[in-house]
């Protein structure tokens, strides 16, 4: 786990990066409400600060968060998307690598917290 600890701050921009990206692109291209947008920018804009100071106890416990608020609301697009009833099934497979994606960010981030807590 060491070794990824080491790159989970540039997983983490350039996760950021990606998404922030798609969510732009998805604006520009469709008839999205902008103001929907606004929590995914925001997200990754704390996952990009926390990969800053990814150093500080703080860091992590804020791309902690950053990884939860993400793999939740991608968790929620998805599974809306896969409703029967009123799903689009729009972009099902990139939803599904995002959250896969957010989620070893999740699981690897909580590691890191864990480890730094507990004495070696």
């Amino acid at each position: 786990m060491g070794e990824f600890q080491t790159y989970l701050p540039i997983y983490a921009v350039v996760l950021a990066v990606i998404l922030s990206v798609g969510e732009t692109l998805i604006l520009v291209r469709t008839d999205k409400y902008w103001p929907l947008s606004i929590d995914d920018y925001l997200a990754c804009g704390l996952l990009i600060f926390s990969a800053l100071i990814f150093e500080s106890t703080m860091g992590i416990a804020l791309m902690l968060c950053a990884w939860a608020f993400m793999s939740g609301n991608l968790y929620a697009m998805l599974f809306t998307r896969l409703d029967p009833q009123t799903g689009t099934r729009e972009r099902i497979p990139a939803l599904s690598i995002l959250l896969g994606a957010a989620s070893i960010g999740l699981v690897a981030t909580f590691a890191t917290l864990i480890s730094r807590m507990v004495p070696a």
